[in-house]
């Protein structure tokens, strides 16, 4: 007799245990950690670096998320990981500027007095053409390179660094 009592007692004892550890797991996926977004990297990044942002790019991967973070100084271009959650620096490489870095910089310093758009300004503009997050923001030779992407469409969109037109747009499917 004491045995089908006890089995019941049990049942009902893992039945709850149960319920509340799946309590646990809902709610802790409920309460997802979100991505910092570009600003606050690109902040974290100078207060490594006393530098001007050159390329930040996000890659996401089933393992880790991190910002690739390029940073142009006088004579030294550092390359800075973050974890895209914790704002955490992992890794930091520096190297020499070559010749491609040190026209890139010197053109940046000049225009940015006078007339060069900023990146939010960029993301603006693109983000009229495609919805979705931004992955990538890159100057080069005058023109910012965005990568935005919305789950199902991978867009690349070109922004003129003075006017702020857009002055290229491809869309692909996203991998």
């Amino acid at each position: 007799m004491k045995k089908i009592m006890m089995i019941p007692a049990l049942v009902v004892t893992l039945g709850v245990g149960a319920a509340i550890g799946s309590t646990t797991l809902l709610s802790g996926s409920a309460q997802e950690k979100k991505i910092l977004s570009m600003q606050e990297i690109e902040k974290k990044a100078l207060a490594v670096v006393d530098g001007t942002v050159a390329d930040i790019e996000l890659d996401q991967n089933r393992y880790r998320s991190v910002y690739e973070v390029e940073v142009h100084a006088d004579t030294e271009e550092y390359d800075l990981k973050f974890d895209a959650y914790t704002g955490k620096l992992l890794k930091q490489k520096k190297e020499r500027q070559d010749d491609d870095d040190k026209e890139w910089v010197n053109e940046d310093n000049a225009n940015t007095a006078t007339n060069l758009i900023s990146k939010e300004k960029a993301i603006e503009a693109a983000l009229t053409k495609a919805k979705g997050t931004v992955t990538k923001i890159k100057l080069d030779d005058g023109i910012y390179e965005i990568e935005i992407k919305n789950g199902q469409y991978e867009y690349d969109v070109e922004v003129d660094s003075i006017t702020g037109e857009v002055v290229d747009f491809e869309q692909d499917m996203e991998d």
